[in-house]
């Protein structure tokens, strides 16, 4: 359970950055592709003594697929940010905690998890715990939002989803707990060679502009980020690839985390709605918890 809060916190962490850089006025897309740069440094730094040739040349289809992963990373960390910008946190933060059920449904369907109906109960509870959460305010509707954005949480949904079961799949299948540190390495070492190429020719372009503060925005969000994904691996292994646990289960808990700092800073109201689903994603941590014990 240790890596699970671990990646909780960090996940969390990556959401409540965004609103503040949101406030702050700071461009998202620099701040991300520092993010990524910061992330590939930190693994480094953190698996330096551990790295050889050997290493690599035995798991070398492991740095392969995390590249391609990696490569899928920009765009959709990019919608996240835009996501939580212009069509809200909340709204943002459902859908992609939501995206848990294309991991979740895959990992029951593909017989990495046993079937049970304590789980089902749990993961129900959990998805309209996610609803109440993210939908509050219910003076709040989709027409609050310009028609322009209204799409974007749901390609967020779409795009985490597929992230999340990429990442699950090659844990599975290709990578093993020895290569956990070059696929967490290589994976945004990929995100930060295209970010950087797609940075450097908006600039020469003159479509945007560089931001110094940026590069500072980028070092406080790759740190939590990098380890979001590394202690993710380190999860998912503990768990024996087990996604219709370990998604729901760090997804609610994040969306439960998330709502208590949104309230506690972000001034956003703590109605009825909210109080039910804070006690529904309980109950359904809780009986996760207790299928696992």
């Amino acid at each position: 359970m240790f890596y699970l809060v671990l990646t909780i916190l960090c996940t969390s962490a990556l959401f409540i950055l965004f609103r503040v850089y949101s406030n702050l006025k700071i461009d998202i897309f620099q701040s991300i592709v520092w993010n990524y740069v910061v992330c590939s440094i930190t693994g480094f730094i953190q698996q330096y003594s551990l790295l050889n040739e050997a290493l690599y040349h035995k798991h070398i289809n492991t740095v392969i697929a995390s590249s391609i992963l990696g490569s899928c990373f920009l765009p959709c960390f990019f919608l996240i940010g835009i996501s939580t910008q212009r069509a809200g946190l909340t709204t943002t933060t459902m859908a992609n905690k939501l995206s848990m059920v294309i991991p979740a449904g895959f990992a029951i369907v593909a017989g990495l998890a046993p079937f049970a109906w304590l789980q089902v109960a749990a993961f129900l509870l959990g998805i309209i715990s996610i609803y109440l959460v993210t939908q509050k305010n219910s003076t709040e509707t989709i027409a609050d939002v310009p028609a322009s954005n209204r799409y974007l949480p749901w390609f967020v949904f779409l795009s985490a989803g597929l992230l999340d079961l990429a990442i699950l799949y090659i844990n599975q299948t290709i990578a093993s707990p020895e290569s956990v540190g070059l696929f967490s390495i290589h994976t945004f070492l990929a995100a930060a060679s295209w970010g950087s190429i797609t940075l450097i020719f908006l600039i020469l372009t003159k479509k945007i502009q560089f931001e110094s503060k940026a590069i500072l925005s980028g070092i406080v969000l790759g740190i939590p980020n990098y380890f979001s994904v590394y202690y993710l691996l380190k999860t998912l292994n503990h768990f024996q690839h087990d996604g219709s646990f370990v998604f729901p289960m760090l997804n609610l808990c994040v969306i439960l985390f998330t709502a208590v700092v949104s309230f506690l800073f972000f001034k956003e109201k703590f109605t009825t709605r909210l109080s039910i689903g804070l006690i529904l994603a309980s109950s359904s941590i809780l009986l996760l918890y207790l299928i696992k014990a």
